[in-house]
């Protein structure tokens, strides 16, 4: 269940002259050191860092890494395993007609090797992050245990770097499960019904990211967002406003320590962006060449 839940909280995943940049320099307003702001993606292998200049200098260069949520603190959080169960009074089959439930069920085995049966109890907003890994490591012989997003803080948990989150699990297990149950079961059937669709939306997101374009990034997931139903106040509250929670954390974390800040790309461009939020509060913010 914990990498299960690893997983998905890094799906949740994620304008100034933003393309052909994952990496940049946080400086000025009093800092004795520079920070860096990294834009992370889940679905791209961890070899995917050797190619971003400066990467390892700047991480290397850290006093302490600052990431979504601490992954530690998961084994300890009880909310999680009761947030990924259905109430007790709801199933997903209860949540289907008939003819929907033998559709999804027949994808579900021949993909996850599991029938709807099996994952009657579980929230269908992570049935569907389950089935999209399982679609992207068949179609492009991705494996999960080389994800680059998680690399940071097992690297700093091995040399004793601290690890700060800029957020509480149980913060990001209300993203991660939304309430509207039913609206997610529906979502479910959608990505199934429309499979080509959803793996043509992967392999381009990460083609753009590994090109470091985020303003490009950014344009497709708000197309995403239209075709798969997500309301621009679930995009706010997914992207904008935990931005701007995060940048009132930031100052206080960076002021006396060199912090290597890695967070989902998406978070990263627009005008509602950590880079521009940033240089707003008066830092000056450029990319690491």
């Amino acid at each position: 269940m914990k990498k299960i839940i690893l997983y998905c909280l890094f799906f949740i995943f994620g304008i100034s002259t933003t393309q052909g940049q994952l990496l940049w320099k946080i400086t000025g307003k009093g800092l004795k050191n520079p920070s860096y702001l990294f834009g992370t993606h889940h679905l791209i292998p961890i070899q995917f860092l050797d190619s971003v200049p400066g990467l390892y200098p700047a991480f290397n260069s850290a006093k302490m890494v600052v990431s979504e949520v601490v992954l530690n603190n998961l084994d300890a959080t009880p909310a999680i395993r009761k947030a990924a169960l259905l109430p007790d009074t709801i199933t997903i089959r209860g949540l289907l007609n008939q003819a929907e439930y033998e559709f999804v069920n027949q994808e579900l085995t021949n993909t996850l090797r599991m029938s709807l049966d099996n994952l009657n109890k579980m929230h269908p907003s992570l049935i569907s992050k389950l089935y999209e890994l399982e679609l992207y490591k068949k179609y492009e012989h991705f494996e999960e245990n080389t994800q680059s997003d998680t690399y940071f803080q097992l690297v700093a948990a091995k040399k004793g770097i601290p690890i700060a989150g800029l957020e509480t699990v149980e913060q990001q297990v209300k993203l991660l499960f939304p309430e509207n149950i039913k609206k997610e079961t529906q979502l479910l059937v959608a990505s199934i019904r429309n499979k080509e669709m959803l793996i043509q939306e992967m392999r381009e997101m990460n083609r753009l990211y590994r090109e470091g374009n985020l303003d490009a990034l950014e344009v497709l997931a708000n197309q995403s967002n239209k075709q798969w139903n997500v309301s621009e106040e679930e995009n706010k509250k997914l992207i904008d406003d935990r931005n701007i929670n995060w940048v009132k954390q930031l100052p206080d974390l960076i002021k006396n320590n060199s912090c290597f800040v890695a967070v989902g790309a998406l978070h990263l461009p627009g005008n509602k962006g950590l880079i521009k939020l940033l240089k707003n509060e008066g830092y000056k913010v450029i990319p690491v060449k």
